[in-house]
């Protein structure tokens, strides 16, 4: 009689990291969270620009007398409004996400990071509960 043979090694999930990055740490630094959430910032403050003055409608452009041309006039503002919304919600999409990442880096360096002197722990820290409290107080209404 013959031993069973031992059930084949699991196949690693697509999902999960590498066993060795985890050992070694590598999938957080302070520097790289950092960069991920200054980026972020930078994008979104570019998606914000993008509906620029110059392209609202001039009403000028228009006979405002013609019942055709006004309707195609109202269209336009409407077209026009709804472009300024679109971009002014991905850069609040990308705002918030960049502060979470952010916030996170703070509070994970300031917990992790044992070799920092306590007021620079104390201040990463404060850093963090500013950015998480913005984010709070940006949707926070009494009204």
């Amino acid at each position: 009689m013959q031993a069973p043979l031992p059930p084949p090694p699991a196949a690693a999930s697509p999902y999960q990291p590498p066993a060795a990055a985890m050992a070694k740490g590598s999938m957080y630094t302070f520097q790289k969270w950092l960069m991920i959430g200054m980026i972020m910032l930078v994008i979104s403050a570019t998606f914000a620009q993008f509906p620029l003055d110059s392209s609202v409608p001039n009403a000028a452009d228009y006979d405002l007398l013609d019942e055709k041309e006004a309707q195609q006039y109202l269209d336009d503002i409407d077209s026009f409004e709804g472009q300024v919304a679109l971009f002014a919600a991905v850069s609040a999409i990308l705002q918030t996400g960049a502060i979470v990442l952010l916030g996170y880096a703070f509070f994970r360096e300031s917990q992790e990071d044992a070799d920092q002197h306590v007021a620079v722990r104390i201040t990463m820290m404060l850093a963090g509960v500013v950015m998480i409290t913005s984010i709070v107080g940006r949707g926070f209404s009494l009204f």
